[in-house]
Order: structure tokens, then sequence, then C-alpha cells
């Protein structure tokens, strides 16, 4: 069920006329962590914050790291993101594709009133690391700009087959900005400029992590203020006060660029971006003695105690870290308010097990503060991995550590404690199975996230095109619409389970391996999920009719092996799609059929010649058997390229024909409408899979 809000927007105010919620479980009870038991209470916590602010006014503020000049501490009320508060933008061809987001009681809305479900990937082609991933390949030495551009295009058609409506960009200053904050013309801000185009082209929302680091061993702008060699410094643009001026010069540079492909609109303009996230993954050292390999972080923490007439303690280093992250919040939400930002403004809360590896005092911060969205990554198999050196991990079930995620505070359960589940929405800004290529994860994940309130959730990170063949199956993140095809599948299973699970869904499974819920199933012993109504059918491996209901005559059908309506045994994913004229059937179908891809080390052969470990296989033939109810010989099968449409021949007297990776087809002329056939073969798009990038 979806929930739907009735907004009224006149006058940039809005008023809530009515709403359809879906239930919600009972609130759990907010567990008490040891941690809390060692630190200061919340309200002294707030104390102290108060004193800081009476030192701030007594002329101490020149040695506290409070940020920005002239921004009150709290929000102004009038100055909350209702919907439309930005006021009057100017719209451009294209827009309509979008409905900004707004965040009312702790839920995301798009401006519509629809509650927001979004589903997608990380997709870095913005970043100079990700071109580094790509020098095992040699499809980039040298760089070639227009090459990258239409690797980045392809990837975008492959994403948007496989369901994506978001995506999620993280921004290395390192890639486009200098020293001082100031954005520098380079490659990557161009693709920065180039993605934000594309996305607003194709109808794909935005989420921005505008402050990371990831190493790409070349320096692309010599002097800049997050370079390669200071990951373990990132926690100082929150403390010290030059450096938050300068992320700050940043953000307001980066929020107001003009993008030259966008005839100059602003960045802030741009209807699909509709996320602002402050930091990625916004770590603190654990101790203060940590601290001191940070010099000019671990100064303004000396700062911070002698103003407060304190000594170094764990508990004070604790106390330090929560105000200034509740301040470094304040500072961003204000920021965004007053260069009328319409993205929402996010803070990032780790990964699973973030409490017990950085503490309470994120956790603290975020919850005491205005922000609207906080944001979260779960990584089943990530301690395992480590503790096993990268084994393969899919022959371990993963539903019990989803199910650990959400009752346990110090994993994930602090999502549902009500400071979080009343106050601030959520969305997962990274997911990922750890070394794991099975058919049944994602979609299990899907569930938890909606079990847990999610409304946005991105894969890390989606596989460039052309650059899933240098992943094996032991990776720890990959996933390819073309080089992963089960786990591809499993991906599109994935999003109709988040689109269509109510929110706050009880976390329960119908075994400890496997669930049945609505018009979903997943299995970790079948190595299978599949999703089915009258209208679609996807599965992620082979499925007989026992497993799950099958609707009589779905009008699409994706898949991974067979089925009760599809006979293939290939390894590549299939695309199967009934063609309609004004409503009616029009007795014809497209078939597309993406190459076979198997890790070599699943296989009998390897590929010598590039030394891949992914095998992939363009023209082997396997039969493919249609057993579409009120189907037969009256069907006629084309095989359709950039050249031509030749006829295939059927076995017998069914819709079984020998096929190989491409596109097809299915039409009973007779009965189909005048000219449909030449329709069909104008409107086939150039094959998704390619040979090479070049």
């Amino acid at each position: 069920m979806k929930r739907i809000l009735a907004v009224d927007v006149r006058n940039n105010n809005v008023k809530v006329t009515s709403a359809a919620v879906v239930p919600f479980v009972d609130n759990q009870s907010t567990t008490v962590n040891p941690t809390f038991q060692t630190k200061m209470s919340r309200a002294n916590r707030l104390l102290n914050l108060l004193l800081s602010c009476i030192a701030l006014l007594m002329g101490f503020f020149l040695l506290l790291p409070l940020g920005l000049s002239g921004v009150s501490a709290q929000t102004n009320e009038k100055q909350k993101r209702n919907s439309g508060w930005y006021g009057n933008i100017p719209k451009v061809p294209g827009d309509e594709k979008f409905s900004r987001i707004f965040v009312h009681e702790a839920t995301l809305y798009h401006e519509s009133g629809e509650e927001v479900a979004l589903w997608g990937v990380n997709f870095q082609s913005a970043m100079s690391w990700e071109k580094h991933r790509f020098l095992k390949t040699n499809l980039f030495k040298p760089f070639d700009l227009n090459k990258w551009k239409r690797m980045v295009d392809d990837s975008f058609d492959e994403i948007q087959k496989m369901g994506c409506d978001v995506i999620r960009i993280h921004l290395c200053p390192g890639d486009f900005a200098d020293a001082a904050g100031n954005l520098v013309e380079t490659d990557w801000l161009e693709m920065l400029d180039y993605t934000l185009v594309e996305c607003h082209r194709r109808g794909i929302y935005i989420n921005l992590a505008l402050l990371n680091h990831l190493k790409s061993n070349e320096k692309i702008v010599p002097a800049t203020f997050l370079g390669e060699d200071d990951k373990k410094h990132k926690w100082e643009l929150l403390a010290v006060p030059h450096l938050q001026k300068v992320s700050e010069n940043f953000f307001r540079q980066l929020v107001n660029r003009p993008n030259p492909l966008d005839n100059n609109r602003p960045y802030k303009h741009n209807p699909a971006w509709i996320i602002a996230e402050y930091m990625n993954e916004p770590f603190f050292p654990k101790t203060s003695e940590d601290a001191q390999k940070s010099p000019d972080g671990y100064a303004a923490y000396q700062t911070w105690l002698s103003v407060k007439g304190l000594s170094d303690s764990q508990e004070n280093w604790e106390n330090f870290k929560y105000e200034i992250i509740l301040s470094s919040i304040t500072r961003f939400n204000e920021l965004l308010l007053e260069e009328q930002v319409p993205a929402v403004p996010c803070w990032n809360l780790f990964w699973s097990m973030g409490p017990k590896h950085e503490g309470w005092s994120s956790y603290d911060a975020a919850g005491d503060s205005d922000i609207p969205l906080v944001s979260f990554s779960t990584y089943p198999g990530q301690s395992d991995s480590q503790n096993s050196k990268s084994k393969y991990l899919g022959e371990t079930n993963y539903l019990p550590y989803l199910k650990k995620s959400y009752e346990d505070p110090m994993w994930q359960g602090w999502l549902m404690q009500d400071r979080f589940k009343k106050h601030k929405a959520r969305i997962a800004y990274e997911f990922e199975a750890w070394h794991n290529q099975t058919g049944y994860i994602y979609p299990a994940m899907a569930k938890y996230f909606r079990t847990v309130g999610t409304q946005v959730a991105t894969m890390w990170t989606y596989n460039l095109s052309g650059c899933g063949t240098t992943y094996g199956k032991n990776a720890s993140h990959n996933l390819s619409l073309v080089t992963t095809p089960r786990k591809a599948a499993g991906f599109l299973v994935a999003k109709e389970v988040f689109k269509r699970t109510p929110r706050y869904t009880p976390i329960k499974t119908t075994t400890e391996e496997e669930d049945l819920f609505g018009k979903a199933a997943y299995s970790f012993s079948k190595n299978l999920s599949v999703y089915a109504d009258e209208n679609l059918f996807v599965h992620s491996g082979d499925i007989d009719a026992e497993f799950i209901n099958i609707p009589a005559t779905p009008k699409e059908i994706i898949g991974y092996g067979s089925s009760p309506f599809v006979r293939y045994g290939g390894h590549g994913i299939y695309f199967l799609k009934a063609h309609f004229d004004e409503g009616e059937y029009a007795y014809a179908w497209s078939l597309e059929i993406l190459p076979h891809a198997q890790f070599a080390e699943d296989t009998n052969y390897k590929d010598i010649k590039a030394k891949l470990p992914v095998v992939m296989d363009y023209s082997t033939h396997y039969m493919f058997e249609l057993r579409y109810p009120g189907m037969g010989n009256e069907y006629r099968i084309y095989r359709v390229d950039r050249r031509s449409c030749e006829v295939v021949s059927q076995r017998g007297n069914s819709l079984q024909f020998v096929a190989k990776p491409g596109h097809y087809i299915i039409i009973n002329e007779e009965a189909a409408p005048n000219g449909l056939l030449q329709k069909l073969q104008d409107a086939n798009i150039p094959s998704l899979f390619k040979d090479n990038i070049n």
C-alpha cells in the first residue's frame, strides 16, 4: 500500500489535507547500551553546548571550531523545508519527469504528494578512482574523455534496463577543487556536468555525497583540500575552523555552479538532484590518542578542552565529537537553506555495527539535530570477508544477519529508536553482499530496508560497462547487467520488492532459509528469487510452478534460466515483452537475449586470450522455447540486427528455436496491426552488449 500525502503548495506553504497511512509495527523500546552508561547524559551534553555558545559570546569565538559565521544554532521555524519552500525556479523542458522531494513527519514525499520509493546504484562516472579501476582493462590508455562518455552512456542504458531510477555519486574534491575549495575545470568536473545533464535527460534522480576521498594514484589538482593522502584526516573538515570555511566555499561554489552543458543552469536548480549528503562516512578517530595523527584536528580538540577547563579523557573526546558533529550538521543544514538548495540535506551514519565501531556520538548528534534525513549502509558478509580473506561467501545464509541487524541497536536496530523512527527519514546510501553472486540476497535486503523504513536504496557500486569482465566471483562488490546475470536478475526482483512492500513491514521470514510474501519469494537454499503479478514475471534462476503462484499471462518476462513460460539453458539474462496497440494486445513480442557470462572458475574453459575472470560468449546457440498460453506456430520469429531482419527456423509446431544472444521479434503477422513488424524493426535499439568499448 502506498502512502499518499495530499498537499496544498500555494504561496509556497504546505498544508496537509489528507493522508493514507501505512500501518506501523509497534515501536521497539529503546535499548540502553553500556556505552551510554560511561558517557555524560544528553542533558549534560546540551548544557556543554550552551556553555560553548556563552563562551562564544564572551569573545572566545576565535578559539572555537564553530564554523560558518553568522549562522544561528537552530533552524528558523519559517525556514523549514516544506514543499516549495525554495521559491520559484524557472522550468526547462524535461523538468516534468521529476517531482522534487521534502520531508514530512519523518517521511520523504514527492511534491506531487506520493511517498518516495527509489531504487538504484552508486554510479561513479565523475571520479578518477573509477578510471583507475579500468587500468587493468587497458581500455583508457591514454585517457579519452569522449570514449569515457560513450562508456557512461552504455552504463546508463544498463542500469535503466535494471530498473534504476536513482544514482548516488561520490564527489572527491581532489578531482576538481583547489586548497581553498574553489572549483577547478578538469575532465572530472566536466563529467559531473555531463552526468547531471544525462540524468535529467533520462529521468534519473541523484544523491550527491559532497565530500569523500577514494585513492586514484594520480594528482588531478596538485594542491587540494581533500586529496590522495588525506583520507584519515577527513574528520578535520568538520573540526578545524579554516577547513570548515574551505568546505563551505566548496559547497557554495558547487550548488551554484552554472552547468555549461545545461545552458548554465545552476546545479541546485536541476530537479534530478534531490539529496545532498554532507560527507561519505564521516568517521572520527576512536580515541584522542589516535587523533594525534591529525595535527590540526588534535589542536582543535586541545583548544576545546582549554576553553572548557577540561582535561583529556575518553568521555571528553566523545563529547567533543558530539558537539563538532552537531554544529557541523546545523551549519550544513542552514547553508543549504541560505543558498535555497531544494535537495534535502542528509547526514551519513555509517555501516552495519556502526555504533560498535564508531561509538554513539554521531548517532546522538544526528538524533538531536534538525537534519531531516539520515543514511546508513548494509553489507552482509563484510565481517566474514575480513576474517576469511575474501573467500566466496555465497554458501552462507545471510537472512539471520538481516534479522540481527534489525533487532540489535549495536547493528542497525538504532533505526527503530523513536528519536530516528519518529523524527528522521532514512535512506540506504550503500548496500552489497560481499563476495556473493547469489540470486536471493538483493530481494532479502530490499525487504529488510522496508522493515526499517528506508525510502531510497543505492547499491555500491555498479561496474561501469566494459569493466565487469575484470571482476571475478570472489570480488567484494560486483554487479553488472551483462557479466553477473543471475545477480542482476535478483536486483530486478529486489526493485519490485522495495517499491511494493509497505515500510515498517514486520521483520519475519517464512523459514530460516526462505521467504514467501505478497507476490515475491526468495530462497537461500534454492539460490533463487522471483516476483510475479499479472503484468510482470521476474526470476533469478530455474523456477517451477510450485515455488510461487504463477500468473496466467504476464505481459513481461525477465529471467535467468527456465520457468513455466520459457525453457532456456543459456547463461545470460533475457527480456521478453508483449506489445500493445491502443491498449489492445498486438500479437507481437520483443525478445532480447544478453550474452552468456560465466565466471571462469565455474566453467571447463578459460578466456586464454584476455585471461579475464569472466568468460563472455556472444555466439553460442541454445534452444529457446516459449510456452505461453494461446501461442503456437501461427507466430513467426525474426532475428533483428543493425542490418537485417531474418526469419528464424522453428522446431515442429512449437515456439522453439535455436537462439544466440541478440534481438528477436515474435509476431503473428496475420493478426498483428499492419506495419507493426517494420515498426518494431525500426525501433530496435543497438545491442546493450559489445565485444569491446572501442
